[in-house]
């Protein structure tokens, strides 16, 4: 099994970044596509980045300020039941890490490079939502 992992630095605060990706409104506003559902433990969240694309998540675990764990439930183009974490963490300097993997998936499986590819698009987008607010 591959899990990947990227991570990113951000000038903004760890419990401003953690909203950003918590509460639904703000994640409509930087994530691109439709954003449906909700975001609290044993909830589901679905992403419609394309209008023919979406992945339903269901978070698992929300650490305030610190961890979000969700599994992925129906994808487009890939077998669900992979994980996906995000840690934030304090930098010295003041910005926070966010920090993610998501795991288990199968050497095999087409869609992982697109994916790959899709995350640091998506944590970039993040960041510059936090950054020109």
């Amino acid at each position: 099994m591959i899990t990947l992992h990227h991570a990113i630095k951000i000038a903004a605060p760890r419990p401003a970044v953690y909203n950003a990706l918590t509460d639904i409104v703000q994640m409509a506003a930087w994530h691109a596509g439709k954003v449906e559902g909700d975001i609290a433990e044993g909830k589901v969240l679905t992403l419609r980045p394309k209008s023919d694309t979406y992945f339903s998540w269901r978070t698992e675990t929300l650490d305030t300020n610190a961890r979000i764990v969700q599994t992925s439930l129906l994808e487009t183009d890939s077998q669900a039941g992979k994980t996906l974490t995000f840690t934030l963490s304090d930098l010295p300097d003041g910005r926070t890490l966010v920090a993610l993997s998501h795991g288990e998936w199968t050497p095999a499986d087409a869609h992982l490079p697109f994916c790959n590819t899709y995350w640091g698009e998506v944590l970039f987008q993040l960041k510059t939502f936090m950054e020109t607010e």
